[in-house]
């Protein structure tokens, strides 16, 4: 957007200027600069009869034919290629002074052109330099993340001085985890080294890479509309063995490349829940449905699901004051995480399963973590979408009463995009629930699903912020804002908020002073068996708070 204060290039504080004067002196109102390109057109620059500048939006190519008058000029590069249009439209012009401003808008539109050529330049220069002086990632030779922040600054300015086109593309690791877990990091480490080498051999130093988080990479593609790249991506990690899901997001001409990174990273997330979309996924996405069904049913029975677990710890002490209750499926390949079998289980009507069988098995296991740590509680994730609402607070009462457990040691955690399909019956028994005492915790808070209202119409007692805001209270002032914001707003409801995704005592040190009390992530623990996590919590908590 071209408004006074903003950090503009040569080139947008001319076209501003430009538009300025022709406005006043010449009889139409409205003028604008276009930017021609693939996906059609959209303004760099427009003002209306107000003498209002706009921000950039996608428009026809014959913006203003309707008009009663109309002038225009292309606006042509120093090397005869086509950049855009100034053009100007309104209901009235003297017809003595049409030749006069037609040869105007020609020059302004000749030097408009010049002078985008050299600004267009010099930005492709310092965005150069940026590549080449970034830090390395040390396992996978990409950038690091604050420059992946600079470099997405400096390429929105970009952006949006010139019209320019841009894509990203988010790739996340989704067997780095278990690696890392099972046969060590150094597996992990090797996994990272060949991603980081699928990227840069794809990109061959054309766009920009960095690595986000530990298995999370992302690619920033100018005036590219990433198909190709994705195609290449997807098809060198399944040579060199990698196992990705890979999503693509693009700027639209209102929007921004933050924005587009949002959208790469809600269509990942998506990605994530149907493993078939990544490349070299391992998922057996081909049984019969029968056959897929009686593996899954035999995998409950036989104990090859079970619960692992991950501490939520006080930010302030450092001592566990919950453990969170994981799906985990090892099989003869190896261990499998719950986004590469829930939607399985979906589809076999084995969800309200998977969940009687974790919460049965985690509630067993609090009963030992209990002899070191009394108070401790136990997290379970709430799955109810092939289950009988009527049973739901029979199992819950049946099974603390079980294992003589108080109801307030456990919470059942509702993501965002459950609520929205609550049925009256299910909000019923949620609150007969809660009214014996365990809590209700709503994750993944802030991604876009739940509303406020979400908090007011359900007995909720905590939050999960989601992981994205975690990783954002490093980064602009901006982000750290927003994430001091929900925290805030949580507390003043009377919420308790769980920050996860945590991965450095910085991060954690940062939320303790926006108000964050509990947190969960790997800078305390992978997720555990239950006998490392026995052994974690009898060992001494040691602080630096």
């Amino acid at each position: 957007m071209m408004a006074a204060g903003s950090s503009e290039s040569t080139f947008s504080r001319a076209a501003a200027q430009v538009l300025t004067h022709l406005s006043t002196r010449s009889g139409l109102g409205s003028w604008a600069i276009l930017r021609h390109d693939a996906d059609g057109s959209r303004t760099l620059a427009a003002i209306d009869p107000q003498g209002q500048l706009r921000a950039q939006e996608a428009v026809p190519a014959t913006l203003g034919a309707d008009a009663v008058q109309r002038v225009g000029a292309p606006i042509s590069l120093p090397d005869g290629s086509d950049f855009g249009e100034l053009i100007g439209y309104g209901d009235y012009l003297a017809e003595a002074t049409r030749d006069q401003l037609t040869a105007a808008v020609r020059l302004y539109a000749s030097l408009l052109g010049g002078l985008a050529a050299g600004e267009r330049a010099l930005a492709e220069q310092r965005l150069a330099m940026q590549s080449s002086d970034a830090a390395s990632d040390p396992l996978t030779g990409l950038a690091t993340r604050q420059d992946w922040e600079r470099r997405l600054q400096a390429d929105e300015a970009y952006c949006r001085d010139f019209g320019e086109s841009a894509t990203v593309i988010v790739a996340e690791l989704t067997n780095l985890r278990t690696n890392n877990q099972l046969s060590g990091h150094m597996a992990g480490d090797e996994e990272l080294q060949l991603a980081g080498s699928v990227v840069r051999d794809v990109l061959g130093g054309r766009h920009f890479a960095a690595r986000l988080t530990g298995d999370r990479l992302a690619v920033l593609l100018l005036a590219n509309t990433g198909d190709d790249v994705l195609r290449a991506l997807r098809q060198g990690f399944s040579q060199k063995g990698v196992t990705v899901c890979l999503a693509l997001g693009r700027r639209s001409p209102e929007g921004t490349l933050e924005k587009a990174l949002s959208l790469a990273e809600a269509e990942l997330q998506h990605s994530i829940s149907d493993p078939a979309v990544g490349a070299g996924s391992a998922t057996p996405t081909n049984q019969p449905d029968s056959a897929q069904s009686i593996a899954l049913s035999r995998a409950l029975l036989d104990g090859e699901i079970s619960a692992y677990f991950q501490p939520i710890v006080d930010l302030r002490t450092g001592k566990f004051v919950a453990v969170e209750a994981l799906a985990r499926w090892q099989t003869a390949a190896g261990m499998r995480e719950p986004d590469q079998f829930l939607r399985s289980m979906q589809e076999a009507g084995l969800l309200g399963a998977l969940f009687d069988h974790i919460l049965d098995d985690g509630l067993a296991k609090l009963v030992e973590f209990r002899r070191s740590s009394p108070t401790l509680r136990l997290a379970v994730n709430l799955e109810f979408d092939s289950k009988p609402e009527s049973t739901l607070l029979d199992e819950i009462t049946n099974r603390l009463r079980k294992y003589q457990l108080p109801p307030d040691a456990l919470s059942l955690e509702l993501s965002e995009r459950q609520t929205i399909e609550l049925s009256p019956a299910l909000r019923r028994e949620l609150a007969a629930i809660a009214d014996m005492g365990v809590q209700l915790v709503l994750d993944d808070f802030g991604s876009g699903f739940a509303s406020l209202e979400t908090l007011t119409t359900l007995p909720i007692s905590g939050v999960k912020l989601d992981r994205r805001f975690t990783g954002q209270v490093l980064h602009g002032e901006r982000e750290a804002v927003v994430v001091k914001a929900m925290i805030a707003l949580a507390a003043e409801a009377g919420l308790s908020v769980i920050s996860v995704g945590i991965e450095s005592q910085l991060q954690s040190d940062r939320l303790v002073r926006m108000g964050c009390v509990l947190g969960q992530g790997y800078l305390f623990s992978l997720p555990q068996p239950a006998a490392a996590m026995i052994a974690m919590l009898a060992t001494p908590v040691m602080t630096t708070f």
